[in-house]
């Protein structure tokens, strides 16, 4: 099955589930505002946003991501499940690369501390570094995920319009050989 019709086919299921009793006063509202519409442009709304407040580095983003799904009409399914790219994996690498930008933007020269493990507390560890990475992280967090939910955003729409383009193609090809 193609993504698009798989998306398609999800968008009643979810909604079915907003039949039951104690849930059915919500569903005109979340159908309203495209809440769970796998359509095109909530899809790219949902996912920019996902990506833009990914970064952050708390589950309070939860909150925020559902506020603006509902503020600029975007799938909240779509930006909770892409927001988890922040994860125990990635964490690290986009930290530090929030760390250079913000260095980038804010005048004078840091260094990166070194992560250390005192003791085996990693969790410890880890929060002393993100404290020590400081204002770097925080001014480079922020353009970084900017530039990260505008790239997704544009990106969902290709990805969406290239079958879309290839008939087109197909069509002028055939149409040219008559």
């Amino acid at each position: 099955m193609k993504p698009r019709r798989w998306l398609a086919s999800i968008e009643p299921r979810v909604l079915r589930e907003f039949d039951r009793p104690w849930l059915s006063w919500m569903k005109p509202w979340i159908d309203s505002h495209d809440l769970l519409s796998f359509r095109r442009q909530p899809l790219a709304v949902g996912v920019a946003i996902g990506v833009t407040l990914g970064v952050i580095p708390t589950q309070i983003e939860v909150f925020f991501v559902f506020l603006l799904c509902v503020l600029f009409r975007g799938n909240i399914v779509a930006a909770t499940v892409v927001g988890w790219y922040n994860n125990a994996f990635t964490v690290v690498p986009l930290y530090v690369c929030a760390f250079y930008l913000g260095d980038f933007i804010l005048p004078g020269t840091r260094v990166i501390p070194e992560l250390k493990n005192p003791n085996g507390d990693w969790w410890g560890a880890f929060t002393m570094w993100v404290e020590a990475l400081g204002l770097p992280l925080v001014v480079g967090l922020i353009p970084m995920g900017i530039v990260l939910g505008v790239i997704s955003y544009f990106a969902v729409h290709l990805l969406w319009l290239r079958p879309v383009w290839a008939r087109a193609k197909r069509m002028r090809e055939s149409r040219n050989k008559l």
